[in-house]
């Protein structure tokens, strides 16, 4: 994201985007797809087709409502709640959450070593969820391609568009995030409600003002 160096209301999309995106293509499957974003601690991505064209995003909500009403596993003790379901208690070394993810999957896993030289992977932050589709079994995802679960009916807009339509934009359709396209629809930013916040503060950091005038 550039600094703002523009007053606020001159920004645009290009101003406040990120361009560091996570692509997914629509071929990828689910669980890889899962894998990606936990590496990367983002809850949703692009989607492009096989000519880099912009055809949907993969969200946390499309993972919970694949995994809603499903199975869940037996709940942690009261007095260690774990918060992912891809964290093991482990009673007997301290009472600390290991990680059953493979090591270098989840950007919180640290590598531990018990008493008798096992190695292990923990988890560090057992009682909190940094994404919010940990609610999913990975492993128990679908095969499919993300193309199959991705929302399709998604909102856009160029790297051109004022900073004040893309706000008004996510408050009508209920939204946190929009991708920016370029001519061709490829995805070359993505700009979230943070974003919009950010510049918003670094305007009333150097004194102008914010509101209607």
């Amino acid at each position: 994201m550039r600094p703002a160096f523009k007053p606020l209301a001159r920004l645009t999309a290009d101003d406040v985007m990120s361009r560091d995106l996570v692509l997914l293509s629509d071929d990828t499957p689910l669980r890889e797809a899962a894998h990606l974003l936990i590496r990367n601690q983002v809850s949703g991505a692009p989607v492009i087709d096989r000519y880099r064209r912009f055809v949907g995003i993969l969200s946390s909500f499309d993972f919970v409502r694949r995994v809603e009403g499903g199975d869940r596993p037996a709940s942690a003790p009261a007095d260690d709640p774990l918060a992912c379901h891809h964290q093991a208690s482990r009673p007997g070394d301290g009472n600390r959450a290991a990680c059953t993810l493979p090591a270098g999957s989840c950007a919180v896993q640290h590598g531990q070593t018990d008493a008798t030289g096992q190695s292990w992977v923990a988890c560090g932050q057992p009682h909190q969820m940094f994404v919010d589709w940990q609610v999913a079994e990975v492993d128990a995802l679908p095969t499919e391609a993300v193309g199959h679960f991705m929302t399709r009916d998604v909102v856009t807009v160029s790297r051109f568009t004022p900073i004040r339509e893309l706000a008004r934009r996510m408050v009508d359709a209920h939204i946190h995030r929009i991708v920016v396209t370029d001519d061709d629809n490829t995805p070359v930013g993505i700009v979230t409600s943070t974003d919009i916040l950010g510049a918003v503060a670094r305007s009333a950091e150097v004194g102008e003002p914010v509101g209607p005038t």
